[in-house]
């Protein structure tokens, strides 16, 4: 299983044993990583991608919209093929996806529709863990790629054990956290 470190949005965040989840916007005609309100400080996509670990996988969540073919270029000039995108609106998804980027659509307990031609799935859950091993499994037969939102990125660290409980029933392919060194053991 890959173990992304969430919000990993500057090259001192960098760990090489983990996967990164870097947040995109345009800034100034440009695409920078910043999870909030991107400004002259925020680093370049291009910049960053130097600086990562070569294998290390991206998991790129969208935070700006018409970005797709910039993207795509960015992410094939550098070589980049480890990785998925995410929430993109619906329309921007779409428009991703005929880009030919590795794209996630989200489930979670207000997301219910599986998207077609989209490699991966982003599981989340913001209130609760409404899923069970059995609902992943049923995926899997899908052939999709399961990528869960750890419960503490929602303040929920008490879910956690049962989150773990369930990673170890079905092979699930990632999980992003802010505890990536839990998810070693």
């Amino acid at each position: 299983m890959i173990i992304i470190k969430h919000r990993v949005n500057s090259i001192k965040e960098i760990n090489p044993k983990f996967g990164l989840e870097i947040d995109i916007s345009e800034y100034n005609n440009k695409l920078v990583l910043a999870h909030d309100h991107p400004n002259e400080q925020s680093i370049k996509l291009e910049d960053f991608i130097t600086y990562a670990p070569k294998n290390s996988f991206l998991a790129i969540n969208i935070k700006s919209v018409g970005i797709e073919a910039e993207l795509k270029i960015i992410l094939s000039r550098s070589k980049i093929t480890n990785y998925f995108t995410f929430d993109w609106p619906t329309s921007s998804l779409h428009k991703a996806i005929s880009h030919d980027l590795n794209c996630a659509f989200r489930l979670s307990e207000y997301e219910k529709d599986i998207i077609p031609n989209c490699p991966w799935v982003w599981l989340d859950s913001f209130n609760e863990i409404w899923y069970d091993a059995d609902f992943l499994i049923s995926l899997k037969k899908y052939r999709i790629k399961l990528a869960i939102v750890s419960p503490e990125l929602h303040n929920r660290k008490s879910d956690i054990d049962k989150v773990k409980d369930i990673v170890n029933a079905v092979k699930v392919d990632a999980i992003c956290t802010d505890m990536p060194e839990f998810w070693l053991t």
